[in-house]
């Protein structure tokens, strides 16, 4: 099991480049992380590499700096968006960026790739939310096993502000049922366990856990105090780890250790996030001892 974080290679410089991905490589490695996240979720903005005709150059530069460091990308998560919305429905252009993503998860070495569940809130009745991510993911991962990906659809949680509405994929049980539908057709579906999510819908994420069981193939961790999805270092929030990281090894957990941890603003002095990623690694290292794997 390999201790990753994430890195967004899509914030850009003040010129409006996108090369500010190669001195994040560069700092992570630095500060001793070997594995990364590569997140797409903000692949889709204007002047993002992946809207050139030159992406897959772009893809193949960065995964010849990562193997000059040292580092391996572990998982990658896809630009998301509510494609069950009654009105905006399917989005072609998000669409056309996310196929990106999943060549570019090929390219950059990553076996699984996490993907977002959609709701219908037009409906009273989740049947509607099942029915169109069991459309969708049919479609999505036809085209990732043609890339040797898998992908891993994530818990969610009925996040504040929503009006009190629920989403499709924030209970374990219906989230497990489209994996396995979409398991008796392909075999690169998988579930990814998101802890602060989990921290925000159940009072014993370990039972939640093991329901899962081996469908899990990805993690995302970080925390939050129980009420809203602040993505928080471990120890920081409420999320008991002593309780639920064990789990792993009874499960039978074969994937990686990847904190989601949101990243810290552009006029944070570099020495004081160097810091706080150094720790973060340390954390984590005690984190993968908790689980006994």
């Amino acid at each position: 099991m390999k201790l990753s974080t994430t890195v967004n290679f899509f914030i850009y410089d003040d010129d409006g480049s996108y090369e500010a991905y190669k001195e994040d490589l560069r700092h992570y490695a630095a500060v001793g992380y070997q594995a990364l996240d590569a997140i797409f979720c903000q692949a889709d903005a204007a002047g993002s590499p992946l809207r050139t005709a030159k992406w897959m150059d772009w893809a193949k530069t960065v995964k010849e700096e990562a193997d000059r460091l040292g580092i391996t990308f572990v998982q990658t998560h896809l630009p998301f968006y509510n494609f069950c919305d009654p009105i905006t429905g399917i989005q072609a252009d998000t669409e056309e960026i996310l196929e990106k993503a999943i060549v570019c998860t090929k390219i950059l070495g990553a076996k699984w790739t996490v993907a977002h569940p959609g709701t219908d809130y037009g409906s009273s009745l989740m049947e509607a939310s099942r029915r169109k991510n069991l459309e969708y993911f049919s479609k999505r991962l036809e085209l990732a096993e043609k890339h040797d990906v898998g992908i891993c659809i994530e818990n969610m949680a009925d996040f504040p502000g929503q009006g009190f509405k629920r989403n499709y994929g924030g209970a374990v049980e219906p989230l497990c049922e489209l994996v396995d539908t979409l398991s008796e057709k392909f075999g690169n579906a998988g579930v990814c366990w998101d802890f602060g999510h989990a921290n925000l819908m159940y009072p014993d994420q370990a039972a939640c856990l093991r329901y899962v069981g081996g469908r899990l193939k990805v993690t995302h961790v970080h925390d939050n105090n129980g009420t809203y999805d602040e993505h928080r270092p471990p120890y920081m929030g409420t999320v008991n780890w002593e309780a639920v990281l064990p789990v792993l090894k009874e499960i039978g957990y074969e994937g990686d250790f990847s904190f989601e941890v949101r990243r810290m603003g552009p006029q944070v002095p570099r020495w004081v996030s160097d810091s706080l990623w150094a720790h973060l690694l340390n954390v984590g290292k005690h984190l993968m001892a908790l689980t006994g794997l």
